[in-house]
């Protein structure tokens, strides 16, 4: 039975020492932690809507678009 691969999250280091997790697929920032070890829990837990770039290339949406 073949098991289900495990979404990879590059992680980024950050200048004050800690680490972003980013999701492949919708790229949003998981979580930021002082470790990597802390971001296991956050990615198993992500809930990803995908990548919308419909949404992401109108001009008139990027007007719109809340703050993150």
């Amino acid at each position: 039975m073949a098991q289900a691969a495990r979404e990879t999250f590059p992680h980024r280091l950050n200048p004050d020492g800690s680490v972003d997790s980013i999701c492949p697929k919708c790229l949003k920032t998981v979580a930021t932690k002082r470790s990597e070890v802390e971001l296991t829990a956050c990615e198993a837990s992500h809930t990803c809507g995908g990548l919308n770039l419909g949404y992401t290339l109108r001009p008139e949406d990027q007007r719109r678009r809340p703050r993150l």
